[in-house]
């Protein structure tokens, strides 16, 4: 970087260290830091986010700033690094951004460091994620499910992330049905039984009368796991991890993508 990068505080080089180390193997961190050009004081057998930690504190004690930080990120998560890793990867970039963000940095899907605007808190710093709406891109997450959760997505609120898809799945049931319901009895009224309000396809076949089932049961049980549950129970008793977040959310995009081509039963 062409700016002056001051002195890195110790708890953002130990988050810089840990980010990385979990992203590669000690021999891989060998050549990492020699690519670097920083001191390995500790060498491999050593935990890797300590053999990063000291390395980067001798370095920037020496210098008296903060490149050597920034010089290793650039090394660690340049593409041709990362490409065999992706997932891992952009875990790291996310976790290398919210400890960044206390100094007014961020690392940019290209791996480089670069300004931004500087978080003065740890929940700030946090608000900083990317992480999940980064997977559900990557999925294909359909446009409606990120319309409704996406002030939620950037604090990696996975709770309110689903909660707020599902209210969105239900707001969107009730424009293309013209019905003033919810949850199951939404569902069950807009797209099932013999004649739904909303119709997935021509239903003049078994296969398409099973596929209109098949999606009603679906945005059914979307509802009932997910919707109910949250809105009757305290957040703090309903954890919710960040692979089952993905799945339902991958789920509530299927079932918006069928309803992209459905028509109102006349």
């Amino acid at each position: 970087m062409t700016i002056p990068v001051p002195s890195f505080e110790p708890g953002t080089i130990e988050a810089v260290a840990r980010a990385v180390g979990d992203l590669y193997t000690g021999t891989e961190l060998t050549q990492l830091l020699a690519d670097a050009r920083l001191p390995d004081p500790f060498g491999e057998g050593t935990t890797k986010w300590r053999r990063l930690d000291a390395s980067l504190r001798q370095k920037q004690n020496e210098k008296g700033d903060g490149r050597a930080v920034i010089g290793l990120i650039h090394a660690a998560m340049t593409p041709d690094r990362t490409l065999s890793r992706r997932a891992q990867a952009a875990v790291a970039r996310d976790e290398l951004t919210q400890a960044l963000s206390l100094s007014g940095f961020q690392v940019n899907e290209k791996g480089r460091v670069v300004t931004a605007k500087r978080a003065t808190t740890d929940s700030e710093a946090a608000a900083r994620s990317t992480r999940l709406r980064n997977f559900l891109a990557e999925r294909g997450a359909h446009d409606e499910v990120l319309r409704h959760c996406r002030a939620e997505l950037p604090r990696d609120d996975y709770y309110e992330a689903v909660f707020e898809a599902i209210k969105g799945l239900g707001d969107r049931l009730r424009r293309l049905s013209g019905l003033d319901l919810d949850g199951s009895k939404l569902v069950q009224q807009a797209l099932g039984g013999k004649t739904p309000t909303i119709r997935l396809n021509v239903l003049s076949t078994e296969t398409q009368r099973n596929e209109q089932r098949g999606i009603a049961l679906l945005a059914e049980g979307l509802f009932a796991a997910f919707r109910n549950p949250s809105a009757h129970e305290p957040k703090i008793k309903w954890q919710m991890s960040e692979q089952d977040a993905l799945d339902v959310l991958g789920t509530a995009s299927m079932v918006h993508r069928r309803l992209d081509s459905a028509v109102r039963a006349s």
